[in-house]
């Protein structure tokens, strides 16, 4: 549904993402073994009480997304906002980022969840250099309605967030406007 209306003249999608940025930290990077002695010392957390030495919010994301800054469409105004949010991985780090860039302007994605994330590798013989399949599962919790959205990229990241960016804008496909705006 979302390909046909990306190709139907005159559709103008809710929001465009700008610019996005992903990061990964993490003090022990020798994370198996240090589960192993955990697990083998008898201890279910370590010393700050993260379950079996796993620290939260290990990732960072910033999404720019600019959108009609008028959610009546009503003048051809635009709206930039940037967001910055942590998470367990960057794609939970990107999906709550984007999440909090959008919702001021579209309270209904506050009912949005993610249900699933998978991942595929499709050319395994490429190794690191392969392209990755991303499927998200998304659910509307007031109306109860289910989606996917799936991207393929060589670069995981980018799947996972061109994922997200579908299924957000599915969520909104009923309140984007017809129009002939340039976003450029």
């Amino acid at each position: 549904e979302l390909m046909i209306l990306h190709s139907t003249k005159g559709y103008c999608p809710p929001f465009r993402v700008l610019d996005y940025t992903a990061q990964v930290f993490d003090t022990n990077v020798d994370s198996a073994s240090r589960v192993m002695a955990l697990m083998e010392n008898g201890q279910h957390s370590n010393d700050n009480g993260d379950r079996l030495g796993f620290s939260r919010n290990m990732a960072r994301a910033t999404v720019k997304v600019r959108l009609l800054d008028d959610p009546n469409h009503s003048s051809e105004e635009f709206l930039d906002r940037l967001e910055v949010s942590e998470g367990d991985g960057p794609v939970d780090a990107l999906a709550t980022a984007l999440k909090k860039a959008l919702s001021p302007s579209h309270p209904c994605l506050e009912n949005l969840r993610l249900m699933d994330y998978k991942v595929r590798i499709l050319d395994p013989e490429s190794a690191t250099r392969a392209a990755t399949r991303v499927m998200i599962e998304f659910k509307d919790d007031e109306t109860n309605e289910k989606w996917s959205t799936v991207s393929v990229d060589r670069n995981i990241i980018s799947a996972s967030l061109n994922a997200l960016v579908d299924g957000f804008e599915y969520a909104l496909k009923d309140v984007a406007a017809t129009c002939e705006l340039d976003f450029e």
